[in-house]
């Protein structure tokens, strides 16, 4: 294996963060991976898991069972070299806390898988990641999470970004054709229209750079729209 380098660190948690597809085997129970209930996200550098209480995942986190997760990377454009990497993680199932989903009500429990080991796969070598350093607060505001934070907001939010369009610009609505988030740092966005003149495009910086996930969701709440989560 070669030596982890602080791109490597970067691209790991970004891979984390930005999946295109995740494989998951879990020791003892086969078909965990095939309900299509569960979700993850990275929390903190942690792989979490949730699921109902009561489901196969459930179980096998009651049990503290081994689990093995392969992540394909969703980093950056289709073709690019990002996209060829993949992300392996190996630990045990912790289950952690229970809440309900504050969109539907439904009660979820969150799965933790407590890291034995990462390996990246990039370029044809192998690549052993420092859990420590996995873990950094640093890496937070990581490439994947700015994308599918902005990937979110695209998806979700198209109106209210037609109103930051309009009320920065002074293009009225009923002219706009379409409207995105075309990138998006911890310092500002960048949004991209087009309007019965054709297409345009808009850097909004923020008052200060965001520092964590929690901040940056504030800055584009209070900065962009209120709307955006």
């Amino acid at each position: 294996m070669t030596t982890c380098t602080a791109d490597d660190l970067e691209l790991a948690r970004s891979i984390l963060a930005c999946p295109a597809e995740v494989e998951l085997v879990v020791d003892g129970h086969p078909h965990v991976g095939a309900d299509s209930r569960l979700g993850l996200r990275d929390d903190a550098g942690t792989p979490t898991f949730w699921c109902r209480p009561g489901s196969l995942m459930a179980q096998a986190a009651a049990e503290g069972s081994s689990a093995l997760v392969t992540f394909a990377s969703g980093v950056g454009p289709a073709g690019s070299p990002e996209r060829r990497a993949t992300l392996t993680v190996a630990g045990r199932l912790s289950s952690r806390d229970t809440a309900a989903c504050a969109c539907c009500g439904e009660l979820r429990l969150d799965v933790g898988l407590d890291l034995d080991f990462v390996v990246l796969q990039r370029d044809g070598a192998q690549v052993r990641v420092p859990l420590r350093a996995f873990r950094s607060p640093d890496l937070v505001l990581n490439r994947g999470y700015l994308q599918r934070s902005m990937e979110h907001a695209n998806d979700c939010h198209r109106e209210d970004l037609a109103q930051v369009v309009a009320r920065t610009t002074g293009t009225p609505v009923e002219q706009l054709l379409d409207v995105s988030l075309t990138d998006l740092t911890a310092h500002g966005a960048e949004l991209g229209w087009i309007d019965t003149r054709g297409a345009h495009r808009t850097s909004l910086w923020f008052s200060r750079p965001a520092r964590t996930a929690e901040e940056l969701g504030l800055l584009l709440r209070h900065e962009l729209h209120a709307g955006i989560c």
